[in-house]
């Protein structure tokens, strides 16, 4: 009898991966929606509209886990890691993604926010755990999502956010003064708030590259829609929309972020979805299908934000 197909190593790393933090989970509880890790993502710069000086400079940190040494005949030692900053929704994790894609490397998303409202000040005993595992991959890209959250102010008054933050911003420091220099290990840190940011993350030798992740300008943003739509129609198998006036949709979106545009778009989608459950005939999407969802979305923002800043409260 032949001797059976070997496991695709791919596969097998990410099982590897998923049983050692599943022994973690055991410890902390469920981890679903906290923290994730993926063995060689396959998000690429490519698949990200707009954001074109963002991606060539983060493009260029892939050296520090494809090719140290390369700093070495410089004279100096790889960087280990950057902090992306920009609104919400511009790409920031897509771009941590597509950096850990390009380098082969394995991705470790920790979501600092969901992490810290579960764990609170304990969360640098998990912190560390799942940082020691990380640091022992072959090529490792760490990304710490919404890094702001390492303040606590979400979860304390400030003065015990501030001491409480102190230690667990201590020990993530540690932690990076810690990696040991050409060890293909890089942090990819991402905030909308800089202001939340402890600054000795950003000391020299941390995460001491800044990169701005800002809105998209209408040319970024048409080449958004058009990255979306061509998503929309693959896994449709069929054409979705009509021929599109960009002239007519592009000022009404001006300040919206990446993720506001896909969302725009999944609405019109819905929208036929609907329409054709009905039994209706639904047709293609159309520019003005675009519009009346693009000042919905904008009507229905408004009313967000005035309940969050208590207005209907």
């Amino acid at each position: 009898m032949a001797d059976p197909k070997p496991a695709n190593p791919e596969w097998a790393a990410q099982r590897r991966l998923e049983d050692l933090f599943a022994k973690i989970a055991e410890k902390y509880g469920d981890l679903t929606g906290r923290f994730e890790v993926k063995y060689r993502p396959d998000t690429t710069f490519d698949q990200i509209g707009g954001l074109k000086a963002a991606k060539a400079t983060l493009r260029g940190f892939a050296t520090a886990l494809t090719a140290p040494e390369v700093y070495r005949q410089w004279g100096i030692t790889p960087p280990k890691g950057v902090l992306l900053y920009g609104p919400p929704g511009t790409g920031k994790s897509l771009l941590a993604r597509a950096l850990a894609s390009v380098s082969e490397a394995t991705f470790y998303h920790l979501k600092l926010l969901n992490l810290t409202s579960k764990f609170g000040p304990t969360a640098g005993d998990l912190l560390q755990e799942i940082l020691a595992i990380a640091v022992q991959e072959p090529r490792t890209l760490i990304f710490l999502d919404e890094a702001d959250a390492l303040s606590l102010e979400h979860l304390l008054p400030p003065p015990q956010a501030r001491e409480a933050s102190a230690r667990l911003i201590a020990v993530l420091a540690e932690k990076l003064d810690g990696i040991e220099d050409f060890s293909r290990v890089f942090v990819v840190a991402a905030t909308s708030r800089t202001d939340a940011i402890d600054p000795s993350l950003v000391a020299p030798g941390r995460l001491d590259r800044l990169i701005e992740v800002p809105l998209p300008d209408p040319q970024g943003q048409q080449e958004i829609f058009l990255l979306n739509k061509a998503q929309a129609e693959k896994a449709a198998a069929r054409r979705l929309f009509a021929e599109l006036d960009f002239r007519s949709l592009l000022p009404p979106m001006g300040g919206m972020s990446g993720a506001e545009i896909q969302e725009v778009i999944r609405r019109a989608l819905e929208t036929k979805a609907h329409r054709a459950g009905a039994g209706e005939q639904a047709g293609l999407v159309s520019t003005q299908d675009l519009l009346q969802e693009i000042d919905g979305y904008r009507r229905i923002k408004e009313v967000v934000e005035k309940i969050r800043y208590g207005q209907y409260l």
